[in-house]
């Protein structure tokens, strides 16, 4: 049973959307006097930009890995199982597949608050990167759809400028952005 603060609002979450944002926001709390800050990313930050329209069970985030980490964790009732921390109760499993200093860590961010609780997600033009890079270099028609899908629910707000400057050394990554661009930007 955790002691931690707040951890009741998880308990009484219904919607598992939101019981996930609010675990993360009670982990950022616990990390946060240690200067670590978890990031939102990969499936779990498309569905916070899509708001809800992709849909994941897991809580993908970069995080650096170690003791105080997995403190903060267990404070939370999480149980790890190699780089997974589970929480059977809540059926809340949260992932690091991106450890420190990867694209979003040091990049734009988006700060969200959830019932007084903060969130940070990598930034929506960084998610968008990845997701165009997947597509063209994988040539994942899953991760077009979903680019596009952010480029037509973002668009009138993205930073075009630094989408180019990102995309401008793979001309493959340039024509498609460019083709993005003309489709959606305003």
């Amino acid at each position: 049973m955790t002691t931690v603060e707040g951890f009741d609002r998880l308990r009484d979450e219904a919607d598992p959307r939101r019981r996930r944002l609010l675990a993360l926001g009670l982990l950022t709390r616990e990390l946060a006097p240690l200067g670590i800050e978890p990031i939102l990313v990969g499936g779990a930050a498309l569905e916070f930009y899509t708001a809800g329209g992709y849909a994941t069970h897991d809580v993908d985030l970069a995080l650096p890995t170690g003791a105080d980490v997995d403190a903060a964790f267990a404070r939370l009732g999480f149980e790890k199982e190699g780089r997974f921390w589970h929480h059977a109760a809540l059926d809340l499993l949260f992932e690091a597949p991106a450890p420190a200093g990867l694209p979003g860590e040091d990049a734009r961010r988006t700060e969200v608050d959830v019932e007084g609780l903060r969130i940070v997600v990598i930034g929506v033009e960084d998610l968008l990167i990845d997701r165009l890079r997947a597509w063209v270099h994988w040539r994942s028609e899953e991760d077009s759809r979903w680019t596009r899908r952010l480029a037509g629910l973002h668009g009138d707000r993205l930073d075009w400028d630094y989408l180019r400057g990102r995309t401008r050394e793979i001309p493959e990554e340039a024509a498609a952005l460019q083709c993005l661009e003309v489709e959606f930007a305003p």
